[in-house]
């Protein structure tokens, strides 16, 4: 599962390093021979400086062709091992970059209430640790690939120079990679529960941010959140990794010392009971000391690719959750509408975000063109949900929608949402005009932050905000601006003047919204501001979230002053 998200990015390089990683391992493990062979080339009781040098830029070289072939190796398996590690270096930097852009694409084509129930935290979580753990995994891989292959090297010509010590050094190394299993796999369950209390602590370090405001009024509420909360998941996060970081710790002391207490056991134990020359003896003890860095690197990076596996598997189950909406791709061209006709609708908060199952519908009414729908109603009434379903932004359960006589199906669901522009009460302001820029739109643009009041806060330079440290009333206003700048058919407003002073209220309800009415628009305001309850075309009632009522207010003539 791990190496398929690196074969996905780039197969071809990533065949290349692990080629280039395992015989770099291969070239390694030929080392050991070679110097071998270089010690026996001196007779029995002689020196190697007895025997005759190579001279080469005045410097003596013994046994000169070995000597050659062992720069060779060590050249290429330089050579090898850092184009290996190059590729898959610059293959985990577009990997980055890869797995974060699969991500942004799901959370664009998610439906918007599965949005809503994995969380932001959840979210940023997955783009910043699963997706940094499993690039470490990754490039981790080949190394474990290429001393595995210089492992096998090393056994092989252990093998070749004395059977009964192979056998051992091989099962020490297997008991060894066994046990050392134990604490692995103890790290790998506190991961995962470090990972559970880290997405806990990235939504409570939200709820600091964005909550600021309403613990700076209440210190009581501010201990108790930054005590319990806050320092409470950090605690629990501490706990968490100090235990993981002491049994990986203490895996890799015990995985770097296993070949010292085998080369203790050949030399002290097992020459008791076997016979081994001196030259083998060194050759073995040679053997094993080189057999010493694979064992300690492949019991290292055990434990991170293990990380990495489930941080891969988190990921998945985020985009698994994150559902595509079958109508992102569909694009079916809008015909004509005058009025759009809501049939029998039901939606039903799934439990899991809302324990009580809240419920809106079966609701049926019908908004047109050239005409301002209030929707009022108290708290939980299904306002909010009800507004969602009119912008297309959650799908009923049950019910029907058309826009004229066009229903509203997966193929011709995304080109009506295109038709809709909405401020919601937890909107997002963008930081830039996302629309086409020319100076027709400019300065437009610029006539919508003088008619908002704006112009004195806020400048346009090649459609950059010049900053959004607004209050809540000026960003309303300027995501206002946005909305008319992306001149839609239909506009939903939920509470939009709520942050607003007087004089704006009067703006939004006298000048604006009949601007749009006269602009031929279908206009759709939540307000609970009754006093401008007279320039509606119709009023719908919710309560509990059923219609209760829908009626069309009496026309108050008005008198601007």
């Amino acid at each position: 599962m791990l190496i398929s998200e690196f074969g996905r990015q780039a197969p071809n390089r990533l065949f290349a390093a692990v080629v280039l990683g395992c015989l770099a391992g291969v070239c390694y493990a030929f080392l050991i021979p070679i110097v071998l062979s270089s010690l026996r080339g001196a007779g029995e009781g002689e020196t190697v400086a007895d025997s005759q040098p190579f001279t080469l830029f005045s410097i003596e070289i013994a046994d000169h062709r070995l000597a050659a072939v062992f720069l060779a190796l060590c050249l290429f398996i330089l050579v090898a091992r850092t184009a290996s590690r190059v590729m898959l270096t610059r293959i985990s930097v577009e990997m980055t970059v890869s797995l974060r852009s699969r991500l942004y694409a799901r959370i664009l084509s998610a439906d918007l209430h599965n949005l809503e129930r994995v969380g932001a935290p959840r979210l940023m979580a997955t783009m910043t640790e699963d997706v940094k753990r499993i690039i470490l995994g990754g490039q981790l891989l080949p190394d474990l690939l290429m001393n595995c292959v210089t492992l096998l090297g090393i056994l092989g010509f252990l093998a070749f120079l004395n059977g009964p010590a192979f056998v051992f050094v091989l099962q020490a190394i297997l008991f060894g990679v066994v046990t050392h299993q134990v604490p692995v796999f103890l790290s790998t369950r506190s991961f995962r529960k470090s990972r559970q209390i880290f997405g806990k602590l990235q939504e409570s370090i939200t709820g600091l941010v964005y909550g600021a405001k309403e613990l700076k009024l209440n210190s009581a509420s501010r201990r108790t959140y930054l005590d319990e909360v806050v320092m409470g998941h950090e605690r629990d996060l501490l706990q968490s990794d100090k235990a993981t970081y002491t049994t990986l710790v203490a895996a890799n002391a015990y995985g770097d010392l296993l070949s010292f207490f085998v080369i203790g056991v050949v030399a002290f134990v097992f020459i008791n009971y076997h016979a081994v020359s001196t030259t083998e003896l060194v050759g073995i003890v040679m053997a094993l000391l080189y057999v010493s860095g694979p064992v300690a690197v492949i019991m290292d990076v055990i434990a991170p690719i293990a990380m990495a596996k489930s941080a891969v598997a988190s990921m998945e189950r985020v985009f698994a959750e994150l559902s595509e909406d079958p109508s992102q791709n569909a694009l079916e061209a809008v015909q004509p509408w005058r009025h759009i006709t809501f049939e029998d609708l039901v939606y039903e908060h799934p439990r899991s975000s809302r324990k009580d199952g809240f419920s809106v519908g079966p609701v049926g009414f019908e908004i047109r063109r050239g005409q301002l729908t209030f929707i009022v109603g108290g708290n939980g009434s299904g306002k909010s949900t009800l507004c969602k379903m009119i912008s297309l932004h959650y799908l009923p359960m049950k019910g029907r929608i058309h826009f004229g006589e066009h229903p509203v199906t997966d193929r011709s669901r995304e080109s009506f949402r295109q038709e809709v522009s909405a401020i919601y009460s937890d909107y997002h302001l963008f930081e830039r005009l996302l629309c086409p820029l020319d100076d027709r739109v400019l300065a437009q643009a610029r006539m919508h932050l003088v008619d908002l009041g704006l112009e004195d806060k806020v400048s346009i330079e090649d459609g950059q905000f010049s900053t959004l440290a607004l209050s809540d009333g000026q960003r309303k206003r300027l995501a206002l601006m946005v909305a008319l700048m992306e001149d839609r058919s239909l506009y939903v407003f939920d509470e939009w003047a709520a942050d607003q002073d007087p004089a704006f209220k009067e703006v939004f309800y006298r000048k604006i919204l009949p601007s749009l009415r006269a602009r031929d628009k279908a206009v759709v305001i939540i307000s609970h501001d009754d006093r401008y309850f007279d320039i509606a075309d119709q009023i719908l009632v919710m309560e509990s979230g059923k219609l209760v009522d829908s009626r069309t207010p009496v026309k108050v003539p008005y008198r601007e002053g």
